[in-house]
């Protein structure tokens, strides 16, 4: 039983306690409502104010039995509310053993730096896709959110470098650095790159001049938001159409569809194979709309006689299933090497 449940059938039974010992007084005594849950309260918690008013026989054999019961249920409720509050504490404690023994464990997983507004929502990402992620974040109030969402969080200065270490940055996959400053999100790319020569790291600037620094400090990818949500704002007002175009594609959960990056291994069947002969839309009902060749050649909207070979990345839309079962049929070298 959790120790909410607990503590509400003590409570219960005090309700049902106080509601009976005030019909008895009324009905017994014959004293007003109000008159009667006055005593039974001053009766059931023993202060000692003395009687509302003279007592029956029949009275003060009710008032006796009222407060043998009611001293053995309060004793039981404070015994309910300390083994509750203990057992909290408890359980808070090995949830934080837990949450640091599973970042422990982590490998090929993406690390946040930053949960303010961006980051949030990169959160909300990052959870949607099932990937495993650790948040680093400063602000215990926001970090302790997140905990209770379940979410693996460090609370600590991602700019420090034993930080960074203790979300495993040498195993990540992928760091994002959101912080809110610049300079900030510099510092984190230089150690993270520092760290892992072969973590791909995306990283938050807010103008210009971050985005050349951060690419020098190594970042895989440079994002501006403010760049990026200037130039929405402009084009919802001159192609109006072409903005709901564009953002219906960043929704596409909303209608049972995903984007995905596929690599295609040596082992793949869909090496050497024609586009069309390869079954992505009939089979795995999904679409190709680009292609990155091996060479680095970008084929946007490739034709079905486009030829697929190994190191092709393919960025394809479709269901779920269906692209996690391509990644697996496409990436079969990489499996076996694993």
């Amino acid at each position: 039983m959790s120790p909410i449940h607990r503590l509400l059938l003590p409570l219960g039974i005090v309700a049902t306690i106080l509601l009976i010992g005030t019909i008895g007084y009324v009905m017994i005594e014959g004293w007003a409502w109000f008159d009667s849950l006055y005593m039974t309260v001053i009766t059931l918690a023993t202060i000692g104010y003395g009687e509302v008013k003279p007592l029956t026989l029949a009275g003060r054999w009710f008032t006796i039995g009222l407060i043998v019961v009611g001293v053995g249920v309060f004793g039981f409720l404070i015994a309910n509310i300390v083994q509750a509050v203990v057992e909290a504490g408890i359980a808070t404690a090995i949830g934080r053993r837990k949450v640091f023994k599973d970042i422990s464990q982590l490998e090929n997983h993406f690390i946040l730096c930053g949960a303010g507004r961006v980051g949030l929502r990169i959160v909300d990402e990052l959870a949607s896709k099932g990937v495993d992620f650790v948040v680093i974040e400063h602000d215990d109030s926001v970090a302790e959110r997140l905990l209770t969402q379940g979410h693996l969080v460090l609370i600590g200065d991602a700019t420090d470098e034993k930080v960074l270490e203790g979300a495993r940055a040498q195993y990540a996959q992928t760091l994002i650095t959101a912080a809110s400053s610049d300079a900030e999100n510099v510092y984190i790319t230089l150690t993270a790159r520092g760290l892992n020569p072969d973590i791909y790291i995306v990283a938050r600037a807010n103008d210009q001049a971050a985005e050349r620094q951060l690419m020098r400090a190594g970042a895989n990818k440079v994002v501006s938001p403010v760049l990026i949500g200037s130039h929405r704002m402009a084009q919802a007002a001159l192609s109006p159409a072409v903005a709901d175009f564009l953002e219906s594609t960043t929704k596409t959960e909303e209608l049972g569809l995903n984007f995905e990056q596929i690599h295609i291994g040596g082992d793949s069947p869909l090496n050497g194979v024609k586009l069309k002969d390869s079954g992505i839309r009939s089979e795995h009902n999904a679409m190709v709309v680009a292609i990155t060749t091996g060479e680095g050649e970008r084929v946007f909207n490739p034709n079905g006689d486009q030829i697929l070979r190994a190191g092709d990345l393919l960025i394809a839309i479709g269901t779920r299933a269906g692209l996690a079962k391509l990644v697996e049929i496409a990436s079969r070298q990489q499996r076996k090497k694993g």
